[in-house]
């Protein structure tokens, strides 16, 4: 079957997405010396024999000559034997920049974290390129594709972005926090990693960008919690649990069950010390020798039974202050008179309860110790 003899050689691709574009699609076609070629702007065209590139030709109608291709010139002499027709294959690159090129993370990252131990992050964002060297491209990645598309493109180029954020994660970042700061300096970092990679292939890349580095929703809520608890000088996670409840209480002042609730249980935080310490003391006491102390025994005579334990006092009644407006004696810390119903000045300092005389901060609305109400 004859080939295709060409006299006007251009692509004008169907396809926008399409980067390199064969003419013809498959095979070689008959090229006529003094044939026109077409090179569009953003395009260049690569001319090829046997795998074997030619010429490269830029932007602008080019007439296919010996006087002006000297390569054709000594490759015609070499396999046409002086006709004025050639057998050849071109390939049309575009070298417009490619831009808004995603990358990302399908499978999570490992990163040891110094607080959090060991997290998943993942990533993602956008970059740019350019083709940069035509007969590099085509030799190493395109071959003998007759369409070249920037899906195809991207798909490759993602595997290296990949790679490379990876290491620079794991050796130079030492925390999620670090580089939740330095994205800036991450994404340049980057930049410089994989620009040699594309180069090798004759792609230049031109602009690298993040988008976001993340972690699961469980770690981003524990970094949420530290936050709160640094915004309110809390130093543990049981001191920010009192502070939530005391601020339910203050929006439900009525609430008496809750402050019950929260009454027993600061009265015991603060009863627990006190108990583990008369624990330990008396392990001690049932650990020290005994053996002077069972030789003498037989010596010594009956000891009479330990007296029982007193009975501890009730606790003393309130302190008492005077109305200024009848003179009645009501309790210290009343907001109104018992004889007349005066309000009662208040004072800024500490109230005891009512109920049990417990010191109470200014305000409180109810005791820590036996979750009486106040007021």
């Amino acid at each position: 079957m004859a080939q295709r003899l060409l006299d006007v050689i251009e692509w004008v691709p169907a396809d926008p997405s399409a980067i390199v574009g064969k003419v013809p699609e498959s095979g070689q076609a008959d090229i006529r010396i003094g044939a026109q070629l077409i090179v569009r702007e953003t395009q260049c065209a690569v001319f090829f024999r046997d795998g074997k590139a030619l010429d490269v030709f830029g932007p602008g109608r080019h007439t296919l000559s010996t006087a002006n291709v000297p390569i054709l010139s000594e490759f015609m002499s070499r396999f046409t034997g002086g006709h004025n027709v050639f057998s050849a294959e071109v390939y049309f690159v575009n070298q417009q920049v490619l831009t808004d090129l995603k990358w990302g993370t399908p499978n999570p990252i490992d990163l040891k974290d110094p607080d959090l131990g060991w997290v998943q992050l993942r990533a993602f964002g956008t970059f740019s390129v350019r083709i940069e060297e035509p007969q590099l491209f085509v030799n190493t990645l395109v071959g003998a594709q007759g369409l070249y598309s920037t899906q195809t493109l991207n798909t490759f180029l993602k595997g290296s972005i990949r790679n490379r954020l990876n290491d620079l994660l794991t050796t130079t970042f030492q925390s999620y926090a670090s580089i939740r700061s330095n994205l800036d300096e991450l994404a340049a970092a980057m930049k410089v990693k994989v620009r040699d990679d594309f180069g090798k292939y004759g792609v230049g890349l031109r602009d690298f960008f993040i988008q976001d580095v993340s972690v699961p929703e469980e770690i981003q809520e524990a970094f949420r919690l530290r936050a709160r608890m640094g915004a309110l000088g809390v130093q543990n996670y049981m001191q920010l649990k009192a502070a939530d409840a005391m601020g339910d209480m203050a929006k439900n002042p009525g609430s008496g069950g809750e402050g019950m609730q929260m009454g027993a249980g600061l009265g015991m935080g603060m009863m627990m010390p006190q108990m583990m310490q008369q624990a330990m003391g008396g392990a001690a006491m049932m650990q020290q020798p005994t053996a002077p102390q069972q030789q003498m025994a037989p010596q010594q005579p009956m000891q009479a039974a330990p007296a029982a334990a007193p009975v501890p006092a009730a606790p003393a009644a309130p302190p008492m202050v005077e109305c200024p407006n009848c003179k009645t004696q009501v309790p210290q810390g009343a907001k109104f008179c018992m004889g007349c119903g005066s309000a009662m000045p208040q004072a800024a300092g500490p109230a005891p309860c009512t109920k049990c005389g417990t010191e109470l901060p200014a305000g409180a609305k109810f005791c820590f110790n036996c979750g009486n109400q106040m007021g």
